[in-house]
C-alpha cells in the first residue's frame, strides 16, 4: 500500500512533484498553493518524502523509518539520492 495524495484537499503527490521540479518548492509554498497539511496535517511527513525523493507513491512508513528518510539516512525504492541537510 502506499500514499499517493493529500486526501483532504484530494492532491495527487504527481501535482506536488510537478511544482517542486528543480528543488524550488518549499514545504510552506506547497501548503500555501495546494492547501495541503492544512486539513489533518497527516500528509506533511509525506509531502516532505516527496519534496526531497519525487517520489509520487510514498510507501506507508512507521515513525523510524519516517524520520530515517527524511534525515537521509533511508533510501526509498524509486527515489533520488537524498542528501542529509
Amino acid at each position: 500500500m502506499a500514499v499517493s495524495r493529500c486526501v483532504c484537499k484530494n492532491v495527487p503527490f504527481s501535482s506536488i512533484q510537478s511544482m517542486s521540479r528543480g528543488g524550488h518548492a518549499t514545504l510552506e509554498e506547497v501548503t500555501q498553493r495546494t492547501g495541503c497539511g492544512t486539513g489533518c496535517g497527516m500528509c506533511i511527513p509525506y509531502v516532505r518524502v516527496v519534496l526531497l525523493t519525487g517520489l509520487t507513491q510514498v510507501p506507508v512508513l512507521n515513525a523510524s523509518q519516517l524520520a530515517r528518510v527524511l534525515d537521509g539516512t533511508l533510501s526509498l525504492p524509486g527515489s533520488r539520492t537524498l542528501q542529509s541537510h
